[in-house]
């Protein structure tokens, strides 16, 4: 039974093995560093290697290789991994940095006991800071690409 649900879909399959080894490894690497555990690293965004860079291009080698290379879904695919890791270092990187400098000025306002003009509105709604670690950097995308070419690849020896 359990087999049968992890297995009714190869390429999705494939695809959730890729983004959760990369959020264990984000985990552990989190845990060395650090000497503690952080249960946000299995689900967060940011970091090495990127979650979201493994799940696609995981997704994208094992649709060329159950569909070929010519194909429309394998078109899809890598059309589709490249916007997420085009994103993932542009837009959501930006955003991330953009929190970082909000969350320090947030933190200079209350030190200093500054208020602003619309009565501190906006801080006072955020109980805590804006997520700073969005995006990733283009090697935490490379080391997700690579994590994920290397579970297709894996997976296409192991069940073909």
């Amino acid at each position: 039974m359990i087999y049968k649900i992890l297995t009714f879909n190869y390429l999705i399959t494939i695809g959730i093995a890729s983004w959760i080894a990369a959020q264990a490894i984000k985990s552990l690497i989190f845990i060395f560093r650090n000497k503690r555990i952080n249960f946000k690293t299995l689900s967060g965004a940011g970091g090495m290697p990127s979650a979201h860079s493994a799940l696609v291009c995981s997704v994208a080698v094992g649709t060329a290789h159950k569909y070929g290379l010519s194909s429309p879904y394998f078109s899809f695919a890598f059309t589709l991994a490249v916007i997420v890791m085009y994103d993932a270092m542009g837009v959501r990187r930006a955003a991330g940095e953009q929190a970082k400098a909000i969350n320090s000025m947030q933190e200079y306002l209350k030190k200093n006991r500054c208020a602003l003009p619309d009565g501190d509105e906006y801080f006072k709604n955020m109980v805590t800071g804006l997520n700073e670690s969005l995006g990733h950097t283009p090697v935490e995308v490379a080391a997700g690409m690579a994590l994920g070419i290397l579970i297709a690849v894996l997976s296409i020896i192991w069940v073909h």
